[in-house]
């Protein structure tokens, strides 16, 4: 499931089943593996990729400083 309330690049890759909470930014070449779950306020930029299962919690910033 992904909030409404966030915003993912056309560019990016997810999973049927990941899920993304709001205010979640998630840019190009972004590539989001099975199972994920990322919360609320997130930022993750590319190149990156991101396995299955994974869990990435509030506020977490992943392919650019925080």
């Amino acid at each position: 499931m992904i909030d409404p309330r966030a915003v993912i690049d056309p560019k990016a890759e997810l999973d049927s089943d990941v899920t993304v909470g709001a205010y979640t930014i998630i840019g190009a070449h972004v590539t989001v593996g099975a199972g994920t779950w990322i919360a609320p306020h997130v930022v993750i930029q590319g190149p990156s990729r991101i396995g299955c299962n994974n869990k990435i919690y509030q506020f977490a910033s992943l392919g650019e400083d925080p």
